[in-house]
């Protein structure tokens, strides 16, 4: 990472993926919506940052589909994993 683009770019594919954790376990939008959104822009985020770095335009786009899918994925998992084991909590109660 030679450049102030990538280093930016990196700091708002972060800032994505916590809005996106946040409004899934605080239940702001549906998380259909949510997902949709954060994976689009996730993906778009990581291809900006491979095309930043000098890659060609295709290894650009496949990192950003594989990097950028899997890290939205993992965060939406986690996400639902804890929204999911709190309202089984309080089901017990």
């Amino acid at each position: 990472m030679e450049n102030a683009t990538s280093w930016l770019l990196y700091f708002i594919f972060a800032l994505v993926l916590f809005v996106m954790y946040l409004a899934i376990r605080r239940r702001w939008l549906s998380p259909v919506i949510v997902s949709a959104v954060g994976i689009v822009v996730s993906v778009i985020l990581m291809t900006l940052i491979g095309a930043a770095q000098g890659n060609t335009a295709y290894q650009a786009l496949f990192v950003g589909v594989l990097v950028g899918g899997l890290f939205s994925i993992g965060t939406l998992v986690m996400a639902l994993y804890f929204v999911r084991s709190e309202a089984r909590r309080k089901g017990q109660d």
